[in-house]
């Protein structure tokens, strides 16, 4: 009798799924064939492991909790909006229109990723990668100050979150351009942000190497003049409106690619094996102003059209700007609004919550219920990454941050 042993040896783009699944794993596989390394190898390593967990808006249900009011849950976030526009004739509750937007998101800066608002051509696919001891995965602690109050979670120290921005080239496929990371420790988050290149010069180099008959081609001519000219920044402001006590208006400049007239060279741009880190580093500057990315005027480019995060300098006190807002009532913006409940998010991170996704957080639907809205996730029950407790002050894996003073507290 003969034995065939059959070796599998997997590469990144072979590893799907994680410690739970979320997305569909058929469109999972073939986003993560594309995602190139990092120049942090920790980080590279926990984001291309096997158990890192893998999820999008649509897979998690993006949500924020209510739990002030009389009805009281997990609501998703389109939620809000769709409250407000059936109840347009009671003043207090169409005030929602005002915090949720059009798109039944919040509205900026809590809508999405930073430096999307109003950019169509971009994907994002968020990861979460659980820190070990002793060969063992630390658990999501949560608890609740009362039986219908909010419910809280802190994540263990070393804790990795991140997201990648895709972007969609003209045959249809989506190619990664920037890659977020979020590392937990004691008191905060450490941020890095990772890009094909840090500067303008650095594109331009990479150009040149690629083709070095470029000052015979308009475009690709025009295009290095451009990189290499400082001054082509654009002075631009990031400002709320409804939200503008929690972020301050942001006084910057945008660096606007021009068109380069070749798409298969952009795909060619994009597709670096590996991503370098941009945190503390300037785009471009001139004697006015400074730029942390690039934007662009074209459809296709090294990053989508209107991209904003130029003005966002790559560290945790530009993200704390936003982060630091989770599960700040929404009351503190319009106190007239009510059934308002929260920002979404918790422990300074947006998009993960311990909800299972069902039927009942599509509406106003209470915790008393038969069926409350606020249910645990049984996937995560089942994979051992929920626990429930509250940390101590001397925990030294769990460090909680000051939650937001509610109105019922």
């Amino acid at each position: 009798m003969r034995f065939i042993l059959i070796i599998l040896i997997y590469t990144p783009s072979m590893l799907f799924g994680g410690l739970v699944d979320y997305m569909e794993q058929g469109e999972l596989k073939e986003l993560k064939a594309t995602v190139p390394a990092i120049t942090n190898s920790e980080l590279n390593e926990r984001m291309h492991h096997a158990d890192t967990v893998w999820y999008d808006e649509e897979s998690m249900v993006f949500s924020y909790q209510d739990s002030v009011e009389t009805v009281v849950g997990v609501r998703a976030n389109r939620v809000g909006r769709e409250t407000g526009e059936l109840n347009r004739n009671i003043p207090g509750i169409a005030k929602l229109m005002d915090l949720f937007g059009e798109d039944k998101k919040f509205r900026f800066p809590f809508r999405g990723a930073a430096g999307t608002d109003d950019v169509k051509n971009v994907k994002v696919v968020n990861f979460w990668s659980p820190p070990k001891l002793n060969g063992e995965y630390l658990p999501v602690k949560w608890w609740r100050a009362s039986s219908r109050g909010r419910w809280h979670w802190t994540f263990p120290i070393n804790t990795l979150f991140g997201e990648i921005l895709f972007i969609k080239n003209p045959k249809g496929g989506w190619l990664p351009f920037e890659i977020r990371t979020r590392k937990r420790y004691g008191n905060g988050w450490e941020v890095d942000l990772f890009r094909p290149y840090a500067t303008a010069n650095q594109l331009a180099e990479k150009i040149i190497d690629l083709k070095p008959e470029w000052k015979s081609n308009t475009n690709t001519k025009r295009f290095i003049e451009h990189l290499r000219s400082p001054s082509t920044l654009q002075p631009f402001k990031l400002e709320a409106t409804v939200y503008k006590k929690a972020f301050e208006t942001v006084d910057g400049a945008l660096d606007y690619l021009p068109e380069i007239g070749d798409d298969a060279f952009v795909t060619e741009l994009l597709k670096q094996p590996t991503f370098v880190s941009t945190q503390g580093k300037i785009w471009k500057e001139n004697s006015q102003y400074e730029t942390y990315a690039p934007s662009s005027a074209a459809e296709y480019s090294i990053v989508p059209k209107d991209y904003k995060m130029g003005v966002i300098p790559v560290n945790e006190v530009s993200c704390n700007r936003c982060h630091d807002q989770t599960g700040r009532g929404l009351g503190d913006f319009d106190p007239v609004v009510v059934l308002y409940g929260e920002i979404w998010g918790e422990d300074r991170a947006f998009t993960w919550h311990l909800f299972k996704p069902h039927s009942g957080i599509y509406g106003t639907f209470d915790d008393s219920d038969r069926s409350p809205s606020r249910q645990l996730n049984p996937k995560l029950l089942e994979a051992g990454l929920l626990k429930n407790e509250k940390p101590n002050a001397n925990d030294p894996l769990y460090r909680s941050f000051e939650p937001w003073k509610l109105f019922d507290q």
